[in-house]
């Protein structure tokens, strides 16, 4: 085997030669270099394992290491690291400035291929897959005398290069496209607030304003269906019968999403009610997609003469974190139908309530928007790792 080549379905222009296939550990070294806080007096930033963001390459906080009590593994800028402990988190970072870190991360310096390849290889399925045949069941760490051992194929210096920085570009269009949907998320959140205190008000079409809000129950302004399980014997897969949503694991991204169908349907909701979960993890707001049974684990909310169905999609969706004063039980945390119809909340006349809903759901579209394309970027980028490396 000592002789494999072997070349990645996608290259770029240019470049016809033969990758060179090494063990891990000829292409990279880990870091020993110890800094002890008791014998040196430099200032190092610290960055310990919960400060790497999970699967994006981003640092979220560091310290001073004047503050330290331990010995910390020493690292210099470009070094790559990788989170150690819990692999299967896929913590990793390609660090500008010379730092410390805890022993949970590998510090790697590459030495035959270039940083940034490398940055990105630790990226790649493979790496990943023999990083988590860890030692350990409780905190599993991965094994450097395995994942040293591991023979990767690599090109030139110039490829390796060309690589880099090509998915450097597209990580920086998935930074830039995180950080556009993070500023609308807050955007949203301070104008809700603003909205539901009552201090920002919209106008009538006349330009003059609307009456004021009334105190009201939320069984008082919807109808409510609390859900009923159908007998486990007739749940199936080959979607016989009607849709069933059991709770929170029937939901992807505020729309129902069914795993199962049932052929003996009790409860049932219709296309466009709200879905509410009243089991753990209580309160979490959905849109139906589906004309369904509907489990223990949620109720369905629709709307009467006097309300918006949209106008209470936003309140509900404001008031998910409210749910937990209402939780009841020890085991599993849930809320009864009374609970929900008690919950009060200040109500526009309708006309104010759908203007209220008009000017939230434009937001929303925006950031569906911008998570379609930030969801884009990324499954790219998968796609990017999985042909450009072997």
């Amino acid at each position: 085997m000592q002789g494999f080549k072997k070349v990645p379905k996608l290259r770029f222009e240019g470049f016809q030669d033969e990758y060179e296939r090494k063990e891990f550990g000829e292409l990279v070294k880990k870091s020993s270099k110890i800094y002890n806080p008791n014998k040196d007096s430099t200032n190092y930033k610290c960055i310990e394992l919960e400060s790497l963001s999970q699967k994006t390459g981003m640092l979220l906080s560091t310290f001073d290491s004047v503050d330290l009590k331990s010995n910390k593994t020493k690292f210099k800028k470009g070094n790559v690291l990788f989170g150690k402990l819990r692999p299967y988190l896929k913590k990793f970072l390609l660090v500008d400035f010379d730092g410390v870190c805890t022993s949970e991360i590998w510090v790697f310096e590459a030495f035959r291929i270039n940083n940034s390849y490398l940055f990105y290889l630790i990226q790649t399925d493979k790496f990943n897959y023999e990083a988590n045949l860890t030692t350990g069941s409780k905190m599993p760490r991965a094994d450097w005398d395995y994942v040293s051992s591991i023979r990767y194929s690599f090109p030139t210096l110039p490829e390796q290069e060309k690589i880099a920085n090509f998915l450097t570009a597209v990580d920086a269009k998935i930074s830039n496209l995180s950080e556009e949907k993070s500023l609308l998320e807050q955007y949203k959140k301070g104008a809700m607030q603003k909205i539901f205190s009552q201090e920002l008000r919209f106008k009538q079409d006349d330009g003059s304003d609307f009456p004021k809000w009334e105190n009201k129950r939320l069984g008082e302004v919807s109808q409510i269906t609390m859900g009923q399980s159908p007998s486990s014997a007739s749940y199936n897969t080959i979607k016989k019968g009607k849709y069933l949503i059991q709770g929170n694991a029937d939901i992807k991204n505020r729309r129902t999403n069914p795993r199962n169908w049932t052929d003996e349907p009790t409860k049932e909701c219709e296309v466009g009610d709200l879905i509410l979960t009243v089991r753990a993890p209580v309160g979490a707001i959905a849109i139906s997609n589906h004309n369904a049974c509907i489990g223990r684990g949620v109720c369905a909310i629709k709307n009467t003469r006097e309300s918006c169905l949209d106008f209470l999609y936003q309140f509900l969706l404001l008031y998910e974190s409210k749910w937990t004063s209402l939780e009841q039980g020890s085991t599993f945390t849930a809320v009864s139908g009374k609970d929900i119809k008690s919950v009060s909340l200040k109500m526009p006349i309708k006309e104010e309530q759908i203007k209220i809903a008009n000017f939230l759901s434009a937001i929303d579209e925006k950031i569906a928007t911008v998570s379609e394309a930030l969801e884009g970027a990324q499954a790219f980028k998968k796609g990017l790792l999985q042909q450009l490396f072997v």
